[in-house]
């Protein structure tokens, strides 16, 4: 009896294992486009979007150029749309507004495309979803911005007038041009704020050091210095040690280097960005699409407590406890 037994639990366990392997197979079989590869956030984006179809039964086929080349992006997009055997593209673009083309190409062939960390739209201040777009996770430079505003806002409180140093990634981003125009839109409502600088740093510490020497050189009253990246702001606080000036830092991204800077005390703060949860969202729209359940096709990163804290995404010495970096 109990060799029956132990054969009959053994076969029931055989089958349960093929039917699952079944399932798997079966799955739907999802492309992830990225910007670039060998980035260590994009590289985390990718796994959330990893974990969440892989615990549903998922394939995934992920595409990404060498370099930040949207043209590179698009050749790929073709490439996988003339293979075939794609049921849904989830598509983190470098370029937002250019990508309203691959939305159209994914659209014409019948693959629904989600879009990932980067609205696609040919509005990019908007996070009103493209046409041609079945669902998205993204912000705006607009976002990034507004928030990054707060925080110079918050390390002002208190000090008049209150110069600021600032430096974008590059001099003819367009999303970068966006996030400094949402500061200025917060600032200027304040009239103990003035923003005495604003230079590109090129997303580097050793570029955001020598762009803040020169910066804090031409400013000795500088109060506070924001980026649009936690690397150039790690720059920056060397440059700053090196002219012997007090001042308050405040990043964008918490990465593990950021998030450990305001732990830390030496960043005033740094703004979140969450990487995983937005790949963990991504898929999640895709699997939605594909069986017909999504009931929300945009949603602002910025609005995902948790994992942010209550609070929002201005990480400091105030809430540091409450969040996990994510890259």
């Amino acid at each position: 009896m109990r060799k029956t037994t132990l054969l009959g639990g053994l076969l029931l366990l055989m089958l349960l294992s093929f039917a699952l392997i079944s399932a798997q197979d079966d799955g739907p079989n999802i492309a992830l486009f990225l910007p670039l590869s060998n980035n260590e956030y994009v590289r985390n984006a990718e796994l959330g979007v990893q974990n969440i179809l892989d615990a549903n039964g998922a394939s995934l086929t992920v595409f990404a150029p060498p370099t930040f080349n949207f043209e590179e992006q698009l050749n790929q997009l073709q490439d996988a749309i003339t293979t075939g055997g794609f049921d849904a593209f989830i598509f983190y673009p470098a370029d937002g507004v250019g990508a309203v083309v691959a939305a159209d190409m994914a659209a014409e062939a019948g693959i629904p495309m989600i879009a990932l960390d980067a609205a696609i739209n040919e509005d990019r201040h908007t996070l009103v979803p493209y046409e041609n777009i079945a669902a998205q996770i993204a912000r705006t430079g607009d976002g990034d911005g507004s928030q990054i505003g707060q925080a110079i806002v918050m390390a002002c409180e208190g000090i008049d007038p209150c110069e600021v140093v600032f430096q974008i990634g590059f001099e003819n981003f367009p999303l970068d041009l966006d996030r400094f125009n949402a500061v200025q839109d917060v600032v200027s409502k304040h009239a103990n704020i003035q923003i005495v600088s604003n230079q590109p740093g090129a997303y580097t510490q050793d570029q955001g050091y020598i762009v803040a020497v020169d910066q804090f050189q031409a400013n000795p009253g500088v109060d506070v210095f924001a980026s649009v990246g936690d690397q150039m702001t790690l720059g920056a606080e060397i440059a700053a040690e090196d002219a012997g000036l007090d001042i308050k830092l405040i990043g964008q991204g918490a990465s593990q280097d950021g998030y450990q800077a305001v732990a830390e005390g030496r960043f005033f703060a740094t703004v979140a960005n969450i990487p995983y949860t937005n790949g963990q969202i991504a898929a999640q729209m895709a699997l939605q699409v594909l069986d017909g359940t999504l009931l929300v096709r945009s949603v602002n990163m910025y609005d995902q407590a948790p994992p942010f804290p209550a609070s929002g995404p201005i990480i400091t010495q105030d809430n540091y406890e409450d969040f996990e970096p994510q890259w």
